[in-house]
């Protein structure tokens, strides 16, 4: 996952909007974590219906406030707004944490065509590989909440190989 980003400035949604562009940066940011592109726009009501559960969700996994140790999970807002103000209104309501590509940044259409967005609000969940493990994760976050993360985590372990002794013990080989 972390190549889909390398070369690209991402840009942390906290007050002092700081932009991790170094590949380092990048590798440290999303290695080793399930990736939610959240596809949407200030001028969408159902995106705006829906951010308000986004945020109590990723809240909910990554805050030391609600949990013992923050999940590996990272929020990328992809706007598909048609202006800087409109991205930054949709941006006040979206947690601390999530990360973003500048207005002006043309991969964010890229993705937009990538990931077949034809709608939104829209949640792609990536494997740390970047493979998709949900094309549209919406209604599975607005009805199960947290338990849908950790439903995401089984299928991600279930494609690591764990061998002991040259035989496999994952679900994928058996």
């Amino acid at each position: 996952m972390v190549d889909l980003f390398l070369g690209r400035s991402l840009v942390c949604n906290n007050r002092d909007r700081v932009e991790y562009d170094t590949e380092r940066e990048v590798i440290l940011l999303l290695q080793n974590r399930i990736l939610l592109l959240f596809f949407g726009s200030a001028d969408c009501q159902r995106c705006q219906e829906f951010v308000p559960t986004l945020k109590d969700f990723f809240k909910h996994l990554t805050d030391e406030f609600y949990v013992e140790r923050s999940a590996q999970l990272v929020l990328l807002y992809i706007s598909l707004d048609q202006s800087e103000e409109q991205l930054e209104s949709l941006l006040k309501e979206l947690p601390k944490k999530c990360l973003f590509l500048t207005h002006d940044d043309p991969y964010r259409r890229e993705l937009e065509y990538m990931f077949e967005v034809e709608e939104v609000p829209r949640v792609v969940v990536l494997r740390p590989d970047c493979s998709v493990l949900s094309p549209n994760a919406v209604s599975e976050i607005s009805s199960l909440g947290t338990d849908c993360f950790h439903n995401w985590q089984v299928c991600v372990m279930d494609i690591v190989c764990v061998c002991v002794y040259n035989v496999c013990l994952c679900k994928v080989c058996v």
